[in-house]
């Protein structure tokens, strides 16, 4: 695909470095962008038609492609250049079946100033150059994994933000990649992401209490499809907050009475979202309504006072209070362990299922 496939990417080039710029002048959701997003996208996916992936590297001042720089770059080249630098990025691997999604995310991720380190997603392999020219990190297993689940989940989440439907697929592959690489032996708490910006707290908040759920589930002895469909409905279970104005759910301090009202209707927002959305399993559904349900019966949204949360709804909310409690927000800091633990033990019997609860402190100190 040699010549033919380097004039496209001096043009992909081109097209990326201006969506980039406009994404620093207008927000995500602004009209101006999507246009933009559009075609570099139809750029890519026709060159990835001719193969498989498309590979370019920096080395100093040059983008190389097929082993050689590439010619006629120009003033894109040299701005693309200084935007991967900006976020540590050496290299950059684009893989046929790239979901516009993944797209959007990794443009947004490179023009926003909050946004220190670009994660991989699951068709975009994003890092340094070792010496023999490979990936560096590519092998640190479970973190690059990780990060791709939570650049994933982002992706997925600006989705439902803007109203779009999303295929159940999606969710089920990023399920699937933490069963197939997760093992027993690891203790979960080794596998949890930190918050690196407070915008990303609902992915990566969802992520690591997708990853504690099935975690504890598999613990339990869950496996096969019953286990899939718990990391389904743990990913998803805070889809509602995605219509919650920003100003509520990233606001530094406590929320006031009315807020609070607002904040409260996140749970019926999702389920109603996602019984929307084609082939979402049941579990899903529950566990959007019930995760601020308590085990006795109290918390939101009332529903009946003889009403009882489902078992997985229950891991979610253990899951749930255990990452908020650990990761730092703007109102406090992160909660040290012991206390984490000892607020469980007074919660188990109330809002907590007190048998999940001993089984999941067992299970993060083992």
């Amino acid at each position: 695909m040699a010549e033919t496939g380097r004039q496209e990417v001096v043009k992909i080039i081109t097209e990326i470095v201006a969506t980039v710029t406009n994404m620093h002048l207008y927000p995500p959701t602004h009209p101006q962008v999507a246009p933009l997003v559009d075609r570099v996208y139809q750029s890519i996916t026709a060159l990835l038609e001719a193969s498989p992936e498309l590979t370019l590297i920096i080395v100093d001042e040059d983008i190389v492609f097929y082993g050689k720089p590439l010619p006629g770059v120009g003033p894109a080249g040299k701005a693309l250049i200084k935007l991967l630098a900006k976020k540590g990025i050496e290299r950059i691997t684009l893989l046929k079946g790239l979901p516009k999604e993944q797209l959007f995310g990794f443009l947004n991720d490179l023009a926003s100033g909050d946004v220190k380190t670009v994660a991989s997603r699951s068709c975009i392999k994003v890092g340094k150059v070792s010496f023999d020219g490979e990936l560096d990190g590519e092998a640190d297993d479970f973190t690059e994994f990780r990060n791709t689940i939570i650049a994933d989940l982002k992706a997925l989440y600006y989705g439902i933000r803007s109203g779009k439907k999303f295929a159940i697929d999606e969710v089920k592959h990023i399920v699937s990649q933490f069963i197939e690489n997760f093992t027993r032996s690891m203790n979960p708490l080794s596998l949890l992401a930190s918050l690196k910006s407070e915008d990303e707290y609902t992915y990566v908040h969802a992520t690591n209490v997708a990853l504690l759920a099935m975690s504890l589930a598999e613990y339990l002895g869950f496996s096969g499809k019953p286990l899939e469909n718990i990391g389904v409905a743990a990913l998803l279970h805070d889809v509602g907050k995605m219509v919650i104005p920003d100003e509520i759910l990233n606001k530094p301090g406590a929320l006031d009475a009315e807020e609070r009202t607002v904040m409260e209707t996140h749970p019926l927002m999702g389920l109603q979202y996602l019984t929307q959305q084609a082939d979402v399993p049941s579990l899903a559904l529950i566990a959007a309504m019930e995760h601020h349900l308590k085990y006795d019966g109290s918390g939101y949204p009332h529903i009946s006072d003889s009403w009882r949360p489902n078992i997985v709804s229950q891991m979610v909310s253990v899951a749930d209070v255990f990452d908020a409690l650990r990761s730092k927000r703007p109102y406090r800091g992160p909660v040290e362990q012991d206390k984490i633990i000892s607020i469980l033990r007074h919660e188990s019997g109330k809002a907590l299922n007190p048998e999940l609860v001993e089984h999941f402190i067992t299970m993060i100190e083992q």
